[in-house]
């Protein structure tokens, strides 16, 4: 297999396996409201999970 072939189908396969939202690719962002932890402190005692970021301390973003 010539270069060329291998360098085109190995970008073909980066495009499939790289995530998108409507043919834009996604960014993973960490959580501005619980810091990337997925939780919150809402007493000294007592956690909440972050509704922004359904307890994942990611957003993705598309870009």
């Amino acid at each position: 297999m010539s270069l060329e072939l291998l360098k085109s189908s190995l970008e073909k396969e980066d495009k499939e396996n790289t995530p998108s939202v409507s043919g834009r690719p996604v960014e993973h962002l960490l959580c501005q409201h619980c810091g990337g932890n997925g939780y919150m402190k809402s007493s000294p005692n007592c956690y909440h999970t972050c509704l922004h970021c359904l307890g994942r301390g990611q957003m993705k973003i598309a870009s």
